[in-house]
């Protein structure tokens, strides 16, 4: 079966949808504004792929880490090849850089171009940030190099006989898909989930490991959704969605700070991330035409709202063709 068009569910998309209803319509609904106007189509398809320098320092964080993951892995991490990771991702950050200062962003739309800075787009000069942005960059991965979770992992690639490492380069999302065709609520609708690095200890004992380089979590009671979300994955990989005998441990640890947080998946856990996944679905079949999810064909834009929040607007990648599209409603 073709899932391509079917509706997606990931945690992202929903706090997007939360955020602001007419971003979510902006970042996955595009290709409808063009049957509103094709050049404000065509400057959101742009704006799609345009990020903040802070969100790129979280990305080529990730980056980093999971090349120097996997040269761990074959055991080939010496201080040469972690100075040539550094020197390499510091020169794609700065070609990557001129590339988006320089692009003439009036020009037509073009697939092919590369894109990197939603501040080169709105004319913000970030000449002297770059730098800073890049020691961030480069400053994680030696943060976690020295930190006791490198041993931890280090001794987990030789005693555990399955590890993953994801490839947040190249992302596979057929891997990264979830079908979970035998809950009748989410019949054909497609989630999305897949952990930065896993460790299966033996067949009922997962380890998993997040990272992040953003904001920290301060409510570390609740388990977060996006980790029941991969409990749950584990759980229909291996052919069932209760938890049963399983012990899966998951661990969030903050970069620079290192701060960790662990859980341990409990069947609340799954019950309740199944419940929000069917909540969150009928969330999103609201702003869908029939609420079929298999054709997943948008309402009108003008059923997407806008934010109340003057801080949100200020920040969004897509304040242009937001206020754009308000000629046409």
């Amino acid at each position: 079966m073709n899932h391509q068009n079917n509706l997606w569910r990931s945690n992202t998309r929903i706090t997007v949808l939360e955020y602001c209803q007419k971003k979510y319509y902006f970042n996955y609904y595009t290709h409808s504004l063009k049957e509103i106007d094709e050049k404000l189509w065509l400057d959101t398809l742009m704006l799609k792929h345009l990020k903040s320098i802070e969100m790129r320092v979280g990305e080529k964080t990730h980056h980093l880490l999971s090349d120097y993951l996997k040269f761990l892995k074959k055991w080939l991490a010496n201080q040469e090849k972690i100075d040539e990771l550094k020197k390499d991702i510091a020169q794609i950050m700065i070609d990557e850089f001129n590339i988006s200062k320089n692009r003439d962003y009036e020009a037509w739309y073009d697939r092919n171009q590369r894109f990197w800075l939603s501040e080169h787009y709105y004319k913000i000069d970030v000449d002297d940030r770059l730098q800073e942005a890049i020691n961030k960059v480069t400053n994680n991965l030696d943060t976690f190099i020295s930190s006791e979770w490198h041993d931890k992992v280090l001794r987990y690639f030789e005693i555990a006989p399955s590890t993953y490492i994801e490839s947040p380069k190249r992302p596979d999302y057929e891997n990264m898909r979830i079908i979970i065709d035998n809950i009748p609520e989410l019949l054909n609708v497609c989630i999305l989930a897949s952990p930065d690095f896993g460790v299966i200890m033996w067949e009922n004992k997962y380890i998993i490991i997040d990272r992040k380089s953003w904001k920290e979590n301060l409510d570390d009671e609740w388990v977060p959704d996006q980790i029941k979300v991969y409990a749950l994955k584990m759980l229909i990989k291996k052919g069932e969605i209760e938890l049963k005998d399983l012990d899966i441990k998951w661990y969030e640890v903050y970069l620079p700070s290192l701060k960790e947080i662990g859980w341990d998946i409990t069947a609340k856990d799954i019950e309740d991330i199944k419940n929000k996944i069917i909540n969150d679905i009928n969330f999103q079949k609201q702003f869908i035409v029939d609420w079929d999810v298999e054709k997943n064909i948008p309402l009108p834009h003008k059923n997407f709202n806008r934010t109340t929040s003057a801080k949100k607007c200020e920040s969004c990648t897509f304040r242009k063709v937001c206020e754009d599209l308000k000629s046409f409603e």
